[in-house]
């Protein structure tokens, strides 16, 4: 029996929690889902936020929370008392960076998705991530990055999903996925200027299966540009137009269990070329 009205108790409370968020946020013109806890502040012309923006007695029931579209220069990176924020939209704030010191962009303990599209930053530093252990995605295209430490996702070992699309990178460390041994998906297309370097493998990762690298800058590869991409199902690089490939593929030996997909502007000559016969 105490059990029983112990549970209701908790369940009224929650209710009650919930009819204060929606209506404080109907003050603030923020759209909620009550079945998810999405709280929504896009376009409101917002340039600074802080978790004690939000009601604090139904904070710790937020899931998903939209930012997008904003003039945020700055947003107060401890989220701890969102305990179960999943995913966080922070993309089209133009002004929006990482801190240039490398301290962490965002603290929190629950984040598994985050989209920072359309922001302005330049930089991943090593510490910028550090303190989001359970992030899984990452998005981060069309920000004008140029440069990302070596061990910018060594604290993200549940990561994924890497976006960076649209962005101005030149090269990539090539132990940059090292220790993610989730990772699924890496895209870099549109960076124009992104290369291999000679003599050197572009990337290592014995996990991800699909890499995005459409209009990019490739003009030559050799045997061991793609040789450290042990478990590599896809390869996606259309609008390399000047491509010249000598060996695009990992050694042999892998190949035969796993034979890998390429997808370019030529697909049929590299098949013809590149790939084993029964592919």
């Amino acid at each position: 029996m105490e059990m029983m009205f112990a549970r209701t108790a908790r369940n009224m409370l929650r209710i009650v929690m919930m009819i204060v968020i929606l209506n404080i946020c109907r003050e603030t013109m923020a759209d909620v889902d009550e079945n998810e806890m999405f709280i929504d502040y896009r376009f409101q012309n917002l340039t600074s936020f802080a978790t004690t923006d939000l009601p604090q007695d139904a904070a710790s029931d937020i899931v998903y929370l939209s930012l997008r579209g904003n003039d945020l220069k700055r947003i107060h990176n401890d989220l701890s008392q969102l305990p179960n924020l999943e995913r966080l939209i922070l993309s089209e704030n133009p002004q929006l960076t990482f801190p240039i010191d490398g301290s962490p962009f965002l603290k929190s303990r629950s984040l598994i998705d985050l989209d920072c599209e359309s922001c302005d930053v330049k930089v991943i530093y090593s510490g910028s991530l550090r303190r989001l252990p359970l992030l899984e995605t990452l998005r981060l295209p069309n920000n004008g990055i140029r440069m990302i430490g070596k061990r910018a996702f060594q604290h993200n070992p549940n990561m994924q999903v890497l976006d960076l699309r649209q962005n101005k990178l030149t090269t990539m460390p090539s132990t940059i996925l090292v220790g993610l041994h989730k990772m699924k998906l890496l895209d870099l297309s549109d960076n124009r200027d992104l290369a291999p370097q000679k003599d050197q493998p572009f990337l290592e990762s014995n996990s991800l299966k699909v890499l995005k690298c459409n209009n990019c800058g490739f003009s030559t590869t050799e045997v061991i540009t793609f040789s450290k991409l042990y478990n590599l199902k896809e390869f996606h690089l259309a609008g390399n137009r000047h491509l010249v490939a000598p060996c695009l593929l990992p050694f042999q030996a892998p190949l035969r269990k796993n034979p890998m997909k390429i997808i370019t502007d030529c697909k049929r000559c590299m098949k013809r070329k590149f790939l084993p016969e029964n592919n």
